[in-house]
């Protein structure tokens, strides 16, 4: 009879510790899962911020843009305007014109593009307080391992909110320029 219970024993026994080891490793996979979808959020949250960041930027680019483009305009309508009324001024003009042609079609002749359906996702503001404290933290012009140190967030974070803190402060130091730099003109142009 004992060496019958033997066999049963040691399979049972067996059997109980792969029942332990399989709830070792769910428990495992659990944890695993749980620090990736922490990650992958964080990851998506720092996308998030590099979206509205370049969103800005493009818009940043676009005033400035059109505000060189109104700029040149003036410019040139000023120049075109010929006192005394000589017909010469309008053979100049052409010429000019020709000359200063910009290379890329307008606007209007460029074929539209087709928005996808990316385009029409907006993502939910980004409300973490770790990245608002590291972003104002930024703002000020700490280091990313102070920024890092202070926020407990990781450095590679830490970098990115540094380095968008510092493209956001150069983008306001050239709105400001050229902000400066318009009255300035305004004031040539007024006394020429």
């Amino acid at each position: 009879m004992w060496l019958h219970d033997i066999p049963q024993t040691a399979l049972a026994g067996a059997v109980a510790t792969l029942g332990v080891v399989i709830l070792l490793e769910l428990r495992s996979f659990k944890r695993l899962r749980r620090s990736v979808d922490i990650n992958l959020g964080r990851v998506f949250e720092q996308l998030e911020m590099l979206r509205a960041e370049s969103r800005q930027m493009l818009e940043a680019q676009a005033q400035a843009q059109a505000q060189l483009l109104a700029q040149q305009s003036t410019a040139r309508a000023s120049a075109l305007s010929v006192p005394g009324g000589r017909s010469g001024g309008g053979r100049m003009a052409a010429q000019s014109e020709m000359i200063e042609r910009p290379l890329a079609s307008p606007e209007s002749e460029r074929p539209m593009i087709e928005p996808t359906a990316v385009d029409f996702l907006v993502a939910p503001p980004i409300v973490n307080p770790a990245y608002e404290n590291a972003g104002a933290l930024a703002a000020q012009g700490l280091e990313p391992a102070q920024i890092a140190a202070c926020s407990g967030l990781p450095a590679g974070e830490a970098r990115l909110l540094a380095s968008l803190a510092a493209a956001r402060a150069r983008r306001d130091q050239a709105a400001a320029a050229a902000a400066t730099a318009e009255p300035a003109e305004a004031a040539d142009s007024a006394k020429g």
